[in-house]
């Protein structure tokens, strides 16, 4: 009895080796399916507007203070098209980051002023250390100006 329930012990072994197709196999489907899925969301980003607006001009962004801390900090931002004309009637966003990940933007409102190309607002710094701010901005005829600002040791005072 004992010898007939090895036996049948082994044979079930053999059984399941048998009914399961070999890791690799799966593993290989799986990578190349998502590597294929990965591909088309790239070759699908790349439209036919992707390239329609190059970045064409700079940002200079003036914080007040300078050496920000943690809360509201007051900034000017001063757009200018690729021959250094100021830009008006931008659609313009600034959002705030900090440089590691898992904390959740801060976004500045902002508005045009009297001075050509001159926007004012405000942005909250919610916490002490190291941020970057992304400037975006948009006219209608499809300039665009897209610049990266370190703020670095935003401080906790």
């Amino acid at each position: 009895m004992f010898r007939n329930r090895l036996m049948h012990m082994r044979y079930k072994r053999l059984q399941c080796d048998v009914d399961h197709p070999p890791r690799p196999r799966m593993v290989v489907t799986l990578l190349s399916t998502l590597l294929l899925s990965m591909a088309g969301g790239i070759v699908g980003c790349g439209g036919a507007g992707a390239d329609s607006a190059a970045t064409s001009g700079r940002a200079v962004v003036q914080l007040d203070p300078e050496k920000p801390s943690m809360g509201e900090c007051h900034l000017t931002v001063k757009l200018f098209d690729a021959e250094d004309n100021p830009i008006d009637n931008a659609k313009l966003t600034v959002e705030g980051n900090m440089n590691h990940a898992g904390m959740k933007p801060s976004f500045a409102a902002i508005k045009e002023t009297d001075q050509p190309g001159v926007y004012s607002g405000t942005i909250d710094f919610t916490m002490g250390g190291d941020w970057f701010l992304l400037v975006t901005a948009i006219t209608d005829e499809g300039t665009l100006v897209e610049q990266t600002i370190d703020v670095p040791g935003v401080s906790v005072e």
